[in-house]
């Protein structure tokens, strides 16, 4: 699919970014919530954005997303961290995630670390990550909301 067009989200698709978060969230067994839908305004779409999120469209419509933002890790310095990745069912091994991941390369390139993290039953998003050569780490992540 050649007329896959990758730019940064704008109000126009911000129902699709909440979409994809509950699909996500199903997916990964992740507790549903309306932080991203109740906070997308204050936090994205404002003067000075928290994350930054990636749109792919196909003839206009959008089609997949990728969310990320930054964070410094002691060991290796400054981080890209992946929150979100997400492609249509149906548009899926149509090349919309390698363009998405293309535009995050291209807007990041002193990047050296990128980081995600997904959920146990999430086989796909794992075998797409190992494939990038991405690999497991020993970690334990906690949440808790303060």
């Amino acid at each position: 699919m050649s007329n896959i067009k990758v730019d940064y989200a704008d109000k126009k698709h911000k129902e699709f970014i909440i979409h994809a978060n509950k699909v996500i969230n199903n997916v990964n067994d992740t507790q549903q919530t309306n932080g991203l839908e109740a906070n997308l305004d204050r936090d994205y779409f404002c003067d000075k954005p928290k994350f930054k999120c990636l749109v792919a469209e196909v003839e206009g419509k959008a089609v997949g997303m990728l969310l990320y933002s930054y964070f410094y890790w002691a060991n290796d310095g400054e981080v890209l961290w992946i929150s979100q990745m997400f492609v249509e069912e149906e548009y899926r091994k149509y090349g919309v995630f390698f363009k998405l991941i293309e535009k995050l390369r291209e807007e990041n390139k002193d990047i050296k670390i990128v980081s995600c993290a997904t959920g146990d039953e999430n086989k796909r998003m794992q075998k797409i990550l190992k494939y990038y050569g991405a690999h497991e780490i020993n970690l334990k992540f906690y949440y808790k909301k303060v």
